[in-house]
């Protein structure tokens, strides 16, 4: 895992948001949500695809780690995110929930 500057986006339509990351495997990163982002969301860790998209959303960065790492073999996070998504489909979301992590609304 390395630790990098990685650019989120809230949404698909925002610009993006420069946060601290680890690069969890190739394509997916984890990273916590700034201060100024959402405050209220108790989900403030992200497992991120490498376009800035949200993958999922965790409270811990242990969560968000473990998960990050049960999806990493389930598709090739490197290609496009809809790419990437669609192909891990409902495995994706089993992973993720057994990892204490759920799919990201956006």
């Amino acid at each position: 895992m390395t630790d990098t500057t990685h650019a989120i986006r809230i949404m698909r339509s925002e610009g993006r948001i420069p946060v601290q990351a680890t690069e969890a495997s190739p394509g997916l990163y984890v990273y916590k949500l700034p201060d100024t982002v959402n405050p209220g969301d108790l989900y403030r860790w992200r497992i991120g695809h490498h376009t800035g998209l949200a993958v999922a959303v965790a409270m811990s960065e242990e969560n968000a780690l473990a998960g990050a790492s049960a999806v990493a073999n389930l598709t090739d996070w490197t290609q496009a995110a809809d790419a990437s998504a669609s192909t891990a489909g409902a495995e994706l979301a089993k992973r993720l929930r057994r990892n204490g992590c759920y799919r990201a609304g956006y």
